[in-house]
């Protein structure tokens, strides 16, 4: 992550520890389990975690709090991979990208979704994609630029989704990351604001 303090040279990297350091100490021994659980969970005993872990962790109860609810979306929800995995951080969309290639979208479906106009509502197979992510993506265009999601966008979500968990589920996924995104991209958490990921994903890495 990079914190600007006002000028534009003055970048200073803000994590909890660097890649040639130890993982810390916490004094609070539960943020000390913590910690330790996740390290071991993510199988890099005395490596760092990823970058939104290294910044988190500055405040190691949000880190908690955050892992708890994403920990739930990822691993408790109901409504299938393709659906989750859509979102437009560079950071996020270097994890998701693969998500939605092993959930059995096409080359061209996964640059659909990373390119298609905020909005708009393609028809049953156009560009790749089912009506149904065609809506899901308009309703999380709708939460994301608007907000407010209308009574049309709703409408026809519920034709697509009739079950009321995955409704639920599936909104709060698109808050959570919508929060997190912009978490992401106000800190550049992975310093990757400024990477152009569908030129990058369409060179093939």
């Amino acid at each position: 992550m990079r914190y600007r303090s006002g000028h534009p040279s003055s970048v200073i990297v803000l994590e909890i520890w660097t890649k040639r350091e130890r993982p810390p100490k916490f004094s609070d021994p539960i943020e000390q389990t913590f910690l330790e659980k996740l390290i071991e969970g993510r199988k890099k005993v005395d490596l760092r975690p990823d970058p939104i872990y290294r910044t988190l962790l500055i405040s190691p109860p949000f880190a908690q709090g955050f892992t708890q609810f994403f920990s739930a979306i990822r691993y408790n929800s109901t409504i299938p991979d393709d659906l989750r995995a859509i979102n437009s951080a560079a950071y996020v969309w270097y994890h998701h990208m693969p998500l939605l290639m092993q959930a059995g979208l096409s080359d061209e479906a996964v640059k659909t979704v990373r390119t298609a106009r905020p909005g708009y509502l393609g028809t049953d197979g156009e560009s790749g994609l089912s009506l149904r992510l065609w809506t899901v993506m308009q309703d999380v265009d709708a939460m994301t630029k608007e907000i407010q999601v209308g009574d049309d966008i709703f409408y026809a979500l519920r034709q697509e989704i009739c079950d009321e968990r995955q409704i639920l589920e599936l909104t709060l996924t698109i808050a959570g990351y919508n929060a997190v995104s912009r978490f992401l991209i106000a800190l550049d958490v992975g310093e990757r604001k400024d990477i152009n990921v569908m030129g990058t994903y369409l060179k093939g890495n």
